[in-house]
């Protein structure tokens, strides 16, 4: 069975799907809505990754995880990723991300990580500019190459098995709900 993000980047493949022998551009609005179902893509798919991670997998759950991701924002997503989407992490949150047991400095983000945090800042950015500015031209090449990059992201994402991976994608979660703000003490 397909997970939501499946089914969406298959919907953004369609948007832009050739009949045989079409030729021309695209209607504008297949390759806008194309442009933002791939982003819409890769926001379920964080979500989904979210509250599996921190309500759990089960089935007898799925409730409450569609519950709990409903408090998750587009912005408090965008502001923890940006957080990690250099080769260092941000210092406000590097402690948090830190290993248990890795010494204290500078933390290298993952680079899966990485690559997911610019994809999605810019598929975030490409979505708002196909949803609401209209005058900004977007194209057929735009929406194949933001789909493609939304499926490689998450598949380097699902591909990312190892111990040190699962603990920094839970502490991530953690983060992205947290809307990428962490209280310090003084």
């Amino acid at each position: 069975m397909a997970t939501y993000d499946q089914e969406l980047l298959a919907a953004a493949r369609r948007l832009i799907a050739r009949r045989a022998g079409q030729r021309g551009a695209l209607p504008s609005a297949r390759t806008r809505r194309s442009i933002s179902t791939s982003y819409y893509a890769l926001f379920h798919f964080l979500l989904d990754e979210a509250g599996t991670r921190l309500i759990g997998s089960h089935n007898q759950l799925r409730s409450r995880r569609r519950i709990f991701v409903r408090t998750f924002t587009h912005a408090g997503i965008k502001v923890a990723l940006d957080k990690v989407r250099g080769t260092r992490i941000d210092s406000s949150v590097a402690d948090f991300l830190r290993q248990p047991g890795a010494p204290p400095g500078p933390v290298a983000s993952p680079g899966f990580v990485q690559n997911l945090a610019k994809v999605f800042s810019d598929a975030q950015a490409k979505r708002h500019d196909a949803d609401y500015d209209l005058s900004k031209a977007l194209s057929e090449a735009d929406a194949r190459l933001l789909r493609a990059r939304v499926k490689r992201v998450i598949a380097a994402w699902r591909s990312a098995t190892g111990t040190t991976a699962r603990d920094f994608k839970h502490a991530l979660c953690m983060l992205m709900l947290l809307k990428g703000q962490l209280r310090r003490e003084s």
